[in-house]
């Protein structure tokens, strides 16, 4: 048995609703409902927009790649770490030499073979130079740090060197970040270098890295 319509509905409901519904239901439907309810829905729009937001962003952030932080290198355990600015050890990093410290940000190069060091600069600088910090090579067929890593944050802990490297480390080292050969042919004299030794660095990646 059939129940009848709400008495509060307009007769009208039944018929017009499947000729209204492809293009005047979001106009009409005010009109159709009565006045008590439909100033109740339009209360509680704004309220039930707020409970939906949350869930949406929600649902957006569990589909972003999430990141890890990968450690690379031996962590200094028990040690006291100076923190120090990146920018101060690059204007005069003769004053930190010798010092155990620990600098943050970003991975500006990657060894493109083995994946056995990294550079590491002021976040957001362009610089291409920076900290270079270099780590036993992995053994044949396997690498260390991931190329995914170029541009992220990066962490590292460790005693400040500056040393001078010869035409031929440079020249190396440029080979190892996939310079050209004219590139490298430019390179000419040995030059300074500033190298976190017998540290680590920790640096975010993607859990597939």
């Amino acid at each position: 048995m059939f129940h009848s319509l709400p008495r509060s509905l307009p007769r009208s409901l039944p018929r017009s609703l499947p000729r209204s519904l492809p293009r005047s239901l979001p106009r009409s439907l005010p009109r159709l409902l009565p006045r008590s309810l439909s100033r109740s829905l339009s209360r509680s729009m704004p309220r039930l927009l707020l409970l939906i937001l949350p869930l949406v962003l929600s649902i957006s952030a569990c589909n972003a790649p999430s990141l890890r932080v990968a450690t690379f290198g031996s962590p200094l355990i028990g040690e006291s770490l100076e923190q120090v600015e990146l920018a101060s050890v690059l204007a005069a990093p003769e004053q930190f030499s010798g010092r155990t410290i620990e600098i943050r940000g970003e991975v500006v190069d990657v060894c493109q073979k083995k994946g056995c060091w990294l550079r590491m600069a002021p976040t957001g600088s362009g610089e291409k130079d920076g900290v270079f910090v270099k780590f036993t090579c992995p053994i044949d067929g396997e690498r260390l740090i991931p190329m995914n890593a170029m541009g992220q944050p990066v962490r590292v802990e460790g005693t400040l060197v500056v040393e001078t490297i010869s035409e031929a480390e440079r020249r190396h080292y440029a080979s190892d970040a996939g310079k050209t050969d004219a590139e490298i042919d430019k390179i000419v004299g040995s030059a300074t270098q500033v190298r976190i030794a017998s540290g680590a660095a920790h640096v975010e990646v993607t859990p597939d890295s």
